[in-house]
């Protein structure tokens, strides 16, 4: 029996790594900030502010998201006065700010990003150019998000490149099964890392776990600077009735950043089918959300005849049985199985899971 690795965002952050959904908008906005204090003008394809006088104020730069949206409030509120102007170029950008106080996560951005493709495409006045500018925007902080995670990656050092190594090798363990029966615990025979983040932070952890057991990893979103392995961000929920309907309208903009179309780019999603089509194996679930912006690609691996266990390592952030994610983890899982009696025999009861740290 092999074992699959999903490991998420919430990996990184356990590193250290600003990698949020709230880092990353909160340096977009400081760099927004700080080149028109520079320059008195920015404008990009999400805003535009000029000033025709003196500006007051120096710039200095926010230690958080909060301070930034409140100097970044402030900027707004003073359009129209002293020479100063600002606008929205983009009304989607204006949400993500809108809702910035939200706790959201990059899960529920995608998510935001396909609500907001189907007012176009659903709309009475349904034009495509509407839709090709909008997909512009979204290729623009796409590429943002690319140059963020790449400063924040550098000098980055594991300082302990063997932690995971008991964690990510240990043996299967019969209470962690009910749909087949574990004869001896012992080690997998293959591992699988499927890496959803595009940091590679993960690779340092490689070479100890690979002297154990074999071990591979997919970087199935892509990684930073490898044009030949472009990152894919967008939405990923082919099942749902509304992309459904996409197809009858035959307009590719839709398409545009829907991440089944993005894998065809490499071979990363076929040799993942290649190797839970190879022998059954067990999930662990490191730092994923398990959301629907990943949907397509779970389902598959969830409802695997080959799947026969699904384990959580959950965060926990408080010292109280209940003050941890697990539930929630098994509240977005059920959303890719149709077979609910299935999940509930895959999925590892609490009492037998861990938390991550």
């Amino acid at each position: 029996m092999n074992r699959l690795i999903l490991i998420g965002n919430g990996f990184d952050l356990a590193h250290n790594l600003k990698t949020s959904y709230s880092d990353f908008l909160c340096w977009y906005i400081n760099d927004v900030l700080e080149s028109f204090f520079k320059d008195n003008s920015h404008k990009d394809l999400l805003v535009e502010i000029n000033s025709y006088g003196s500006i007051n104020q120096k710039f200095k730069k926010p230690i958080n998201l909060e301070e930034t949206l409140k100097l970044f409030s402030n900027i707004i509120k003073q359009s129209g006065k002293n020479g100063l102007t600002f606008k929205y170029r983009s009304n989607f950008f204006k949400e993500i700010v809108d809702r910035a106080n939200q706790d959201i996560k990059w899960v529920d951005f995608e998510n935001h990003y396909f609500s907001y493709l189907k007012r176009y495409a659903n709309a009475a006045n349904y034009k495509i150019e509407l839709i090709r500018d909008f997909n512009d925007e979204f290729e623009f902080i796409k590429s943002k998000l690319h140059n963020y995670l790449i400063s924040v990656e550098e000098g980055v050092l594991v300082q302990n490149p063997s932690k995971f190594d008991n964690l990510i090798t240990n043996k299967y363990l019969k209470k962690d099964f009910t749909i087949i029966d574990i004869e001896k615990e012992k080690r997998p025979e293959n591992i699988y890392v499927l890496n959803f983040n595009y940091t590679s932070i993960f690779q340092s952890y490689l070479p100890s776990i690979d002297e154990i057991i074999p071990t591979r990893i997919n970087h199935i979103h892509g990684v930073l600077n490898e044009p030949k392995k472009p990152i894919i961000f967008g939405f990923g929920d082919e099942h749902d009735t509304d992309y459904l309907s996409f197809e009858d309208k035959k307009n590719n903009e839709l398409f545009k950043h829907i991440k089944s179309f993005q894998y065809s780019k490499t071979s990363n999603y076929q040799d993942l089918i290649r190797f839970i089509n190879s022998n059954n194996f067990q999930v662990y679930i490191i730092g994923h959300s398990c959301g629907l912006s990943d949907r397509t690609m779970l389902k598959e691996i969830f409802e695997h005849d080959n799947c026969k266990s699904i384990k959580i390592y959950y965060y926990k952030w408080g010292k109280e049985s209940h003050e941890n994610d697990y539930i929630e983890k098994t509240y977005e899982i059920s959303r890719h199985f149709t077979n609910k009696g299935m999940m509930r025999k895959k999925v590892v009861p609490f009492d037998n899971s861990d938390p991550l740290f």
